[in-house]
């Protein structure tokens, strides 16, 4: 069996194979009742999303965030959207009194009449938050990424299993694997348009290191060594957001596992942090990354990220093979063929960002469950894997962090006070646990 027939043969049963027709017909339900749970940029970023697809079959009617104020964001973030576009959100918003806060607004949500759950929190929630949302029997739309350590990667394994059992669909934002252009270049792909593949790159470059809050920092409490300044920034910690490497590159990581449909044996990585960026204001992750992922039988994925002001962005998947060259990239739109057999995709450019809801949608209300949790663990994974050894400055087995490592960043108790948290990690001197 060549190389080919392998990836055809393991990546048989891919997202896109699953991915449902859309239709209305044949419904239980009329509409779904959604909460949110999550009120920064992304969460009311995704409940317009979901508005988008939903076409008048969602309603939401409650919200959840730690912070207080987030809660007003997000009921003005609603009326001014509706201002903009009020055939979307006519009747969409009812939330009454159903807007909680705390570290227990999760479980107060949880506890209302909601089908579904958008779970759009700082990742290092994920496990707690999705574990007590599947008791509850909670369908759910989960941004990326799926955690920030080993520990919470099997964890939520486990999680995907009960959720299996529950009959319940949960679909993450790993939107690539949503878009038209990207199910059809990788069927190309298995078919052998490109040949036998013999080598991936994957690039998120970035021009802005810090991204929350328009670049801006939350000043509500301005010590960098509490808990509540580490999760208002939770873009810049490592611990609260696995890093850049994780939240953002995950991205291109999972079309990685998308195409190859298996773990890599080894990685090596190098990265670091431009010098000019404060600490700790600024947290304690890195600006840059470059990891080798090694799948074996000689094939590789070189993988580059870099969060750096003023530098120049740049995102793409590329597979070389013995015929041509795949390249694919959301942003532009590109997804093409270069070589004995060239393609340009010419079909439709629905916004991926929608169609997982759209997805989501159909599934609940149709009955045609899907669980995709266990396909954005096993990306984050990989990203931690590569975040750990780009820390500590050394190559190993990728077995050991996916089944021995011991590594947790959850804090043992979640309240309010003083958070210290390590430097910036040096390699050489990182030590892997």
């Amino acid at each position: 069996m060549d190389r080919r027939d392998a990836i055809k043969t393991i990546s048989a049963v891919s997202a896109a194979s699953i991915l449902p027709q859309f239709s209305w017909a044949n419904t239980k339900k009329s509409q779904l009742k959604v909460g949110l749970i999550g009120c920064s940029g992304r969460g009311l970023g995704a409940v317009d999303n979901m508005l988008e697809a939903a076409e008048g079959k969602v309603k939401i009617v409650a919200i959840a965030d730690l912070f207080e104020d987030r809660l007003k964001v997000a009921t003005d973030t609603f009326a001014k959207n509706a201002k903009k576009n009020p055939a979307r959100y006519k009747d969409a918003i009812d939330l009454g009194n159903r807007k909680f806060f705390g570290w227990d607004a999760y479980k107060q949500l949880l506890a209302e009449d909601v089908d579904v759950i958008i779970h759009a929190t700082p990742p290092v929630f994920r496990p707690l938050h999705l574990r007590a949302a599947v008791e509850a029997g909670k369908h759910m739309f989960v941004e990326k990424p799926a955690c920030v350590d080993p520990v919470q990667a099997r964890e939520l394994m486990e999680i995907a299993d009960l959720a299996d059992k529950k009959g319940l669909t949960i679909i993450p934002g790993i939107q690539r694997r949503f878009s038209p252009a990207y199910q059809e270049a990788i069927n190309r792909l298995r078919d052998g348009q490109i040949g036998d593949l013999v080598s991936m790159q994957a690039w998120w470059l970035n021009a802005r290191f810090f991204i929350q809050n328009r670049g801006k920092l939350f000043l509500h409490n301005p010590d960098p060594q509490s808990m509540e300044y580490q999760i208002r920034n939770w873009f810049v910690f490592s611990w609260t957001s696995g890093d850049c490497y994780v939240e953002q590159h995950v991205h291109n990581l999972d079309v990685i596992r998308w195409v190859v449909g298996k773990d890599p044996v080894e990685v090596n990585g190098v990265g670091g942090r431009r010098w000019d960026i404060p600490f700790p204001e600024m947290g304690d992750r890195f600006s840059h990354f470059a990891v080798d992922f090694d799948f074996g039988d000689g094939l590789h994925c070189s993988s580059y990220s870099r969060r750096e002001q003023e530098s120049k962005p740049y995102v793409m998947e590329r597979f070389i093979g013995t015929k041509g060259v795949l390249e694919l990239d959301l942003g532009s739109a590109t997804s093409r063929i270069l070589g004995q057999k060239s393609w340009q995709y010419k079909g439709p450019m629905p916004q991926p960002i929608v169609e997982e809801h759209r997805v989501l949608i159909d599934s609940v209300l149709n009955n045609k469950r899907i669980n995709m949790l266990r396909d954005m663990v096993d990306s984050t994974l990989m990203a931690i894997a590569g975040r750990e050894s780009c820390y500590a400055g050394k190559n190993f087995k990728y077995a050991w962090v996916k089944e021995r490592s011991q590594q947790s960043y959850a804090p043992k108790e979640w309240k309010f006070g003083k958070k210290e948290f390590r430097g910036i990690p040096l390699p050489g001197n990182y030590k892997l646990s």
